[in-house]
């Protein structure tokens, strides 16, 4: 390289460098936020009730969000836009459980959460509650809502009464009837935030706040936790209230419209043109959030209009075209993610390799090549302190500083020796791929794991590398993923697609190990050796082990950590120890002590892209740094506390025989009144930071015994049929990958009975039965015996007849629901006793269960009539007769559904039998009777059982039974015409299940048929 080139070089550098230095430590971490799609990405005003539930205004109208979907909330009306509130504009929750909303144009409402629906105060010119717009609601939990409307000023609604008090508000002698902003303080203090100042309620009066040079407009109030009251001003004013006087904090010079009190004595301030992060004890200006489009994970948008802490302490941001977000954030966890300046190595941090040097610095080897220079000593934040020099633009993939501050560095190919200032000493050339471990060993000599075999360099002095035989005499192949010494002993432990292997009194040789005790997996990705001497390993499909000991054959045993948890795949590939013994990695954190496993991720504010396995280290305050795809992740353990509470659980919906259940309370259980049949019931664990990860067990006992598994997507679940008695609604909820943190739920549950199924009816009943045999034996005793063979002839064929009519539906002559609960356990037993005998099962030992609809049923309904939508169910039933045969059970499953369960079949005639099913619909026309004909189509989705030949009970027949409709609303999606099908999962369970169209296109582990279009 030229001198000026050089020159050209260090001047860059030391620009970098400068600029680095000069910049705050706190702005190379990322602020993170989760985006909850909302209609039109503009939500006016948020709040959380008593329950947990976060509401949500919408430009669409009033929603309640449970983490999982936002449900409308409207009031009683015949038509969408009778039944809309329209244009919300505040919200007050109250310790009833209440939520008050204040509209735009229909005035004030209050929900009801015990009996589900929206009651209205006023909301017209002449009614007694506010017809103008309304800006602000508070309850000040003794009976009352303080409501603040733009046209006639502050009103007091007093519950107990049903009153409206129009209150006196005033300024400077002037009559005030814009009101802004409320706020009902811990101490009882009510304040008004107005076009013209700010006023608080002394006595019966409104006393104004002093401090206003003119007039200001205030449109935000937020009470901190030290009892202050902060203000916003639309004018871009940021105040705090003093001793009943305003002290002006910063002149933002723009709208502010919301304030909330976060952590560590931060107020956030949102306004038109973004978010501010102030301290509230020096008034400073921390930091300034504004949308930008390259940050995926950072503000939607920059106009905010309501910011809400929720119970957790999370904060929630929304606003115009900014949505709703949620703040994701955990004090031990931060990402440093890209820099913006264009000019920066960092624009794009795809960092796979990390090393702290001795003097704090960390490098990060970079996809770029550029070997970046980050601080790493406490306080700095990783700020950027320039690239490291090179000659070379290679990419860096691992690096190691030896004891005298030289380094060490593999890199495409070759093993570089250079000085702590980044001068090449020396280079060796590099087989067997990519390097993935670089060991500097107490004897100097330098090991390599590879992604092909294991090489050695015997010191800086020698020739060439040399690979590594083991014991056998074979070289190692595969990855080579771990390499530690022992500080004591010096002996070498690796790791890696072979297995697990140490030194001993020589060559390596593999860690035999003692049969129940074994790895879950053979490969190992990761070891660590802990203060107390105990080796930690991580495999790539069963975690976390730990060595506990040698048995008396010496073999190793190892404890199945992660296994033991329920966590799948590799506990995280980098394994490091904090000062309180836990173990770390990027993805979960592991307390030997409590036995407590714990996962973290994006929800944490942990999303620093694709984490990558061999790219980690450890700062000098003990703060843990991984590399990702698009940004560093680091982590201080100090600051990381297990997180022992539960989330809420609660009650969203019911349903009793399909439609919605509203009792009149839910404190003292749910009364279900007398014939009910069925009750349906939709459960949320509010736990908005990942909802995905929940996992939830319900049942109802009295008619349930054992719970049944439930994800997110499964928290409608439907029981019955119920019998008059008492029963009880169980349901627990915990996080996926986590202990000690079940949230439980009970609810009593009474199904009253019909006057017929009660105890003295019975009993009254029995005995006039009684009564009435004993008449009727005497009288017929001497018929019956003259006509004794005849008359049980006639009773044998009576009885045949009316047990096959409870059978039959009366329309289709098709079998019914009870016919199917009759037959199905008997079939289904002797379907599994064929598959899980020692003799293979013959071709025709499968079920096939088919549920067939007809396409656009209710439009013959609609345009022809019941009538006509009567005689095509007949029709239909008679042309699946001849499809079908006579052993196979055509049940009328509901309406215009058929389902129709096929015995002592192959499971790949299923697509043929289908097909059909489908065609003799198709092909002729419907007579609809008067002359009219229509041709109708069906749609057809199936399923074999057992579904896993090799695991018969892994999918039961309720499992089977929903993934045949799931595929038959697959085949809706397709068009229609036609059928969706599976006939074998080979290791995939009901858990994994396709849901829609998407998912069965793209099902692994499923033998799927798609019929052709017609």
């Amino acid at each position: 390289m030229s001198r000026l080139r050089t020159l050209s070089l260090a001047c860059s550098l030391l620009l970098l460098s400068h600029a680095a230095l000069g910049a705050r430590p706190s702005e190379t971490l990322e602020v993170q936020f989760r985006s909850v799609p909302v209609p039109q990405n503009t939500v006016p005003m948020l709040a959380q009730d008593q329950a947990g539930f976060i509401w949500v205004a919408t430009s669409t109208g009033l929603t309640r969000y449970d983490g999982y979907r936002l449900r409308p909330i409207e009031q009683a009306g015949e038509t969408r836009t009778q039944r809309n509130l329209g244009w919300v504009r505040a919200l007050a929750p109250t310790l009833d459980g209440r939520m008050w909303i204040g509209t735009e144009f229909m005035g004030l409402m209050a929900y009801d959460p015990e009996q589900d629906r929206v009651e209205r105060f006023g909301g017209l010119k002449g009614a007694a509650g506010p017809h103008s717009p309304i800006r602000a609601l508070a309850d000040d939990g003794k009976g009352s809502v303080w409501v603040g409307t733009m046209g006639q000023g502050l009103v007091r609604y007093r519950q107990a009464e049903r009153r409206f008090e129009a209150q006196d508000l005033r300024w400077q002698d002037e009559a005030e009837a814009r009101v802004l902003a409320l706020r009902v303080a811990r101490d009882g203090t009510v304040w008004v935030g107005h076009w013209r100042g700010l006023s608080r309620l002394e006595g019966k009066s409104w006393r104004p706040v002093a401090g206003f040079a003119g007039d200001a407009t205030v449109q935000a109030l937020a009470e901190a936790s030290d009892g202050r009251l902060w203000l916003g001003t639309l004018d871009g004013r940021l105040g705090v209230v003093e001793q009943n006087h305003v002290r002006w904090v910063q002149d933002l010079k723009t709208p502010i419209q919301a304030l909330a009190e976060a952590d560590e004595g931060r107020l956030w301030v949102g306004s038109k043109t973004g978010l501010l992060w102030v301290d509230m004890a020096s008034g400073h200006i921390e930091l300034r959030l504004q949308h930008d489009p390259r940050h995926r994970t950072g503000l939607a948008g920059n106009d905010i209009s309501a910011l809400l802490r929720d119970r957790s302490g999370a904060l929630w941001v929304s606003g115009y075209g900014l949505g709703l977000q949620r703040h994701q954030q955990h004090p031990a966890l931060a990402v440093r993610g890209p820099d913006e300046d264009l000019n920066s190595p960092l624009t794009e941090i795809d960092v796979r390799a990390l090393l702290t040097l001795k003097n704090g610095e960390v490098l990060a080897p970079t996809q770029k090549g550029a070997v970046v220079r980050l601080d790493g000593r406490p306080g700095a934040e990783l700020a950027l302190l320039g690239v490291w020099p090179r000659e070379r633009n290679s990419v860096v993939e691992s690096l190691a500083q030896a004891p005298d501050g030289s380094l060490w560095m593999a890199s495409a190919g070759l093993l570089e020796h250079r000085t702590a200032e980044g001068r090449l000493l020396r280079s060796w050339p590099l087989d067997g791929g990519r390097a993935q471990r670089l060991l500097l060993r107490a004897s100097g000599e330098i090991w390599l794991g590879m992604q092909e075999g294991l090489y050695r360099l015997a010191g800086p002095e020698a020739k060439a590398l040399e690979r590594v035989h083991p014991a056998s005499g074979a070289p190692l192949h595969g990855g080579i993923y771990a390499l530690i010494e022992e500080p004591s002993s010096g002996r070498l432990w690796v790791g890696g697609q072979q297995g697990l292997f140490r030194e001993r009194d020589g060559p390596l040789e593999p860690v035999q190990q003692a049969p129940g005790d074994t790895l879950g997996s053979p490969v190992v990705m990761a070891l660590l050796l802990a203060r107390d001497g105990t080796l930690w390993v991580d495999t790539p499909a069963a975690g976390l082990h730990r060595l506990i000991g040698w048995d008396l054959g010496g073999r190793a045993r190892f404890e199945r950590i992660g296994e033991r948890h329920g966590t799948e795949g590799v506990f995280g590939g980098n394994l490091h120890e904090d000062a309180q013994g836990r173990i770390w990695s990027q993805l979960n954190v592991y307390d030997p002590k409590a036995d407590r496993l714990d996962s973290f991720g994006p929800a944490e504010g942990a999303d620093f892209g694709t984490f990558w396995f061999f790219a980690s280290t450890r700062l000098p305050d003990g703060a843990l740094v991984f590399g990702g795809s698009r940004g560093l992740l680091r982590i201080r353990p100090e600051l990381y506390s297990l997180n022992t509470g539960t989330v809420p659980l609660v009650i969203s919906a019911l349903r009793a025989d399909g439609q919605p259940f509203h009792p009149e309370s839910l404190q003292n259980g749910v009364l279900l009144p007398a014939g009910t049949r069925t009750l349906g019931i939709e459960f949320a664990g509010l736990d908005y930071a990942d909802p995905g990860r929940l996992r939830y067990q319900y049942r109802l006992r009295g008619l349930d015994t054992h719970w049944t598994q439930a994800d997110g997507s499964s928290r409608s679940p439907s029981f019955g049929p119920l019998k008059p008695g008492d029963y009880v609604l169980q349901v627990r909820a915990a996080p996926q990958a986590s202990t000690g943190r079940v949230a439980e739920l009970e609810l009593p549950v009474k199904l009253l009975p019909l006057w017929w199924q009660t105890l003295w009816a019975q009993l009254a009943g029995a005995l006039l039965f009684i009564f009435g045999i004993a008449g009727w034996i005497r009288w017929r005793t001497r018929q019956l015996r003259r006509r004794e063979s005849e008359l049980q002839a006639l009773v044998d064929a009576r009885t045949a007849e009316l047990r096959e009519a409870s059978l039959t539906d009366t329309l289709t002559s098709l079998r019914n629901r009870r016919y199917l609960e009759l037959r199905l356990p008997d079939d289904l037993r002797l379907c599994l006793r064929r598959h899980e005998s020692p003799v293979p099962p013959g071709p025709d030992s499968d079920l096939v269960l088919m549920l067939l609809d007809l396409d656009h049923f209710k439009r013959i309904n609609d345009l022809y009539g019941h009538s006509a939508g009567d005689a095509v169910l007949v029709q239909l039933a008679e042309r699946l007769r001849e499809v079908f045969r006579d052993t196979d059970s055509l049940v009328r499953w509901g309406g215009e559904e058929v389902l129709v369960l096929v015995r002592e079949t192959h499971r790949e005639d299923a697509p043929d039998l289908a097909a059909r099913a489908c065609a003799i619909v198709r092909e002729q026309p419907f007579d609809l009777g008067s002359g009219h004909q229509l041709t109708v189509t069906a749609s057809i989705g199936f399923a074999a059982f057992p579904l896993d030949r090799h695991q018969p009970r892994a999918w039961d027949w309720s499992a089977c039974l929903a993934l045949a409709d799931s595929a038959l609303y697959a085949a809706k999606a397709r068009g229609r015409d036609g059928y969706v099908g599976a006939t074998d999962a080979q290791g995939l369970t009901p858990f994994h299940a396709p849901r829609d169209l998407e998912d069965w296109r793209q099902a692994e582990g499923l033998s799927v048929h798609f019929s052709t279009r017609p």
